[in-house]
Formats: structure tokens, C-alpha cells, sequence
């Protein structure tokens, strides 16, 4: 009788339940090194760890290592079936410098502690002990997986982006090992992220002889912002954030030029494109005689909107997330991350199946330490159903 979801429930759990210790240790040994975005000599040594795991777990490695950022390591292995599967983790966090050395990994009951323990080194440990539990199982009905662990997903992926597109023009589909939400939902949505600097300037003159010879750019971008606050849609989770981050230098000096940072999240391609539309035609409008202004940037990650792919694999993972005695929601994410560049390629993608946490970024950030082996499981349930099923395989 061939296998069902119901019948390899059980030999993937006990395949992930008996390693806790081994994976708590793996994700110690992460968490402990120094891999903040910025701290390159720290983020090297941690790649050059990470790599003999994915050699230690049968993955063939690819280094790729871009100048100013740390190293991004593609493995892959190869199967026996069809489904080409992409899996994303990053192991830079946001942390200054040091972090670890300040605030070192701990465990206090039963939630582990550490700088990006959750965001996203549970991540990348409950992903390594789903590859290790197949190839335990000795199942290989897929044609490849493809790991990609880059350092700079906090930054915006900048030198990694490409790398991940080209491997997702190569997937059938991709499971992102973000953390799992406090209640274990999984992300099928993920708002975009544009940034843009509005820059004004104005004229320059004294402010209290000759203030009429002046045009303020500080208040013709004071116009500006409050017109950008203006496109705000709530309801439809359209977001601008604007932030003064120059203007003028001294109060008796009308002020000549004046900045302002924009974050802008999207919630879809063609809501974005309508809002950018007016953000540009609020930069363009000349709010102040004398003034004139310029709008730079764009969308640096584009929206991850819920596909039928995404929502087939959702009902996979629901499935399988039942036979393992898991109820799994879904949820959508104001935050980006890089299964953002894989979704507009027509790639179905499922997020957030990494372990359990919270207070992502903070210095409270916690993991669920027993969500690693019930995740890991998950993973492996939702890749051999997905490779099984011909719909995600071309």
C-alpha cells in the first residue's frame, strides 16, 4: 500500500523528535556567532560552519561571496522525481557588533535566547533537520532541493537578490524558513517595501532682514509630508512613514534644502503602482513659490500576494500540520522577506514554516525550542506531498 500523509506522519516525527538536544546544540553554535549584516569577519566564519553542515547533510555547496557583504551559500541535492523545491533562510540578523558576545545564547524554560535565535537561526536549524530526516527516511521523490542561505536578507537582499530570483526561474515552488508566528501560523502573504528620499530645496536668505527673499524648503516639505500621510489606505494596508531627516542650519537661516525618508509597504504590485503614481505627482506639485523638489527610489521588495500555488501549499501544510496533531492557521505580513522576489516570478510560496518565536528583533527574542522537531516534520510532510502531487511539477 503506498504512503499517504497519515502514514509517514509518524516516521517523520520520530525521525525529528529524538534529535532536540543535537538541534538545540546546532542552533547554540549559530546564534553564538557574530552575524549582524554588518559584521563581515564574523559572518565569514559563520558561512564557512554552515557550509560543512550542507556537506554533512549530502548537499553539494556554491559560495558566493560579493564584495562588501557576507557570503551566500547555494546546496543542493538531487532526487528521484520531478518537483524542483527552493529553500530560503538567511543567517544575518540585525544585531550591532558584538551581540552575542554581550547577550550569548541561553535556554530558559524551554525558549531559547539569543541575538536572531528566531529571525531566523531557528529557521535555518528546523530546515537542516527536515533535510536530515529525509535523507533518514530515504526518501527522495523530489528532483532537487535547492538551499540558499544568504547575509544580507536584513538589508534587503542586495547582493543576494539575484541569486535568489535565478534559482526561483528554476523552482516549482519555495518554502521560506521565517520564524512560525506565536500561534504556529504560516505566512501566505507579505506586503512590499519601497524607500524613497524626498529632497526640497529652496532658497536660502536671512531670516530675520530678509525673509520674503527666501522660499523655506522646510516648509514646502512640511506641505509634502502631510499630502504623503494623506495616501494612507489602511484599510487596504497601503502605509506610508515619513521621516524629516535634514532641513536647514540655523533658525536665523530660512532654510535652503530639507529630507525626508519614505517607507511605503504595498500589499499588491497594482495598488503600489497607483499610490507611487501620486507620491511622484505630491514631489513634482510646487507647494511653495521658490521651491522644487526630487523624489528618488522605488520598491526594493516586491509584494509576496497569495497565489492558488500559495494556497494549494497551505492546504498541503494544513493537512499535513493535522496528521502531526498541529493546527496551522495563516496569516499575512506587513514585513518583507525574500520569498518577495520569488512570488512575482510566478513561483507559489509558503512562509514562516521555520520554529516558533517572538519579539523578533529585540533583545527579547525567543524560540520554541520543541517547535524545531514538530516543524522540521511539517516540512517534511508538506515536500513530499507537494513533490507527489503532479500540479508542482513541470
Amino acid at each position: 500500500m503506498p504512503d499517504t500523509l497519515a502514514t509517514l506522519a509518524p516516521r517523520a516525527s520520530a525521525a525529528t523528535s529524538g534529535r532536540l538536544r543535537a538541534a538545540t546544540s546546532l542552533l547554540e553554535q549559530l546564534v553564538n556567532f557574530d552575524t549582524g549584516t554588518h559584521s563581515l569577519d564574523g559572518l565569514g566564519s559563520a558561512s564557512w560552519w554552515i557550509e560543512h553542515n550542507l556537506r554533512d547533510l549530502g548537499l553539494t555547496v556554491e559560495r558566493h561571496e560579493p564584495s562588501g557583504a557576507g557570503p551566500t551559500l547555494v546546496g543542493r541535492m538531487n532526487g528521484q522525481g520531478r518537483a524542483r523545491v527552493l529553500c530560503l533562510a538567511h543567517y544575518d540578523t540585525v544585531f550591532e557588533p558584538g551581540e552575542p558576545q554581550r547577550r550569548p545564547f541561553r535556554v530558559d524554560g524551554g525558549r531559547a535566547y539569543g541575538p536572531g535565535v528566531a529571525d531566523m537561526k531557528g529557521g535555518v536549524v528546523t530546515l537542516w533537520e527536515a533535510l536530515r530526516a529525509m535523507r533518514a527516511l530515504g526518501w527522495e521523490d523530489f528532483k532537487t532541493v535547492t538551499v540558499v542561505h544568504n547575509a544580507d536578507e536584513e538589508v534587503g537582499s542586495l547582493s543576494s537578490r539575484g541569486i535568489i530570483e535565478t534559482e526561483a526561474k528554476r523552482a516549482d515552488l519555495c518554502l521560506v524558513h521565517e520564524p512560525g508566528r506565536p500561534d504556529g501560523s504560516v505566512v501566505t502573504s507579505r506586503k512590499g517595501v519601497a524607500r524613497f528620499v524626498l529632497r526640497v530645496r529652496g532658497k536660502a536668505a536671512h531670516a530675520g532682514t530678509h525673509p520674503r527673499d527666501g522660499a523655506s524648503a522646510m516648509v514646502a516639505l512640511a506641505h509634502k509630508v502631510v499630502a504623503i500621510h494623506g495616501l494612507n489606505d489602511f484599510d487596504r494596508g497601503l502605509t506610508f512613514n515619513s521621516i524629516v531627516t535634514h532641513g536647514g542650519t540655523r533658525s536665523n537661516v530660512v532654510p535652503e534644502e530639507a529630507t525626508a525618508e519614505i517607507d511605503m509597504r504595498l500589499p499588491t504590485a497594482a495598488l503600489g503602482d497607483a499610490a507611487i503614481a501620486r507620491l511622484r505627482a505630491i514631489a513634482a506639485h510646487e507647494h511653495l513659490p521658490g521651491t522644487s523638489a526630487v523624489l528618488e527610489g522605488g520598491v526594493n521588495r516586491p509584494p509576496m500576494e497569495a497565489t492558488p500555488g500559495t494556497q494549494a501549499l497551505l492546504a498541503i501544510a494544513s493537512d499535513a500540520a493535522a496528521t502531526l496533531g498541529l493546527s496551522l492557521k495563516a496569516t499575512s505580513s506587513g514585513g518583507g522577506s525574500d520569498g518577495n522576489f520569488v512570488s512575482p516570478i510566478g513561483v507559489p510560496v509558503l512562509d514562516g514554516l521555520g520554529a516558533v518565536g517572538g519579539a523578533y528583533h529585540s533583545s527579547d527574542e525567543w524560540l520554541d525550542l520543541e517547535s524545531i522537531p514538530k516543524r522540521a516534520a511539517l516540512t517534511v510532510l508538506l515536500v513530499w506531498e507537494a513533490c507527489r502531487r503532479g500540479e508542482f511539477a513541470r
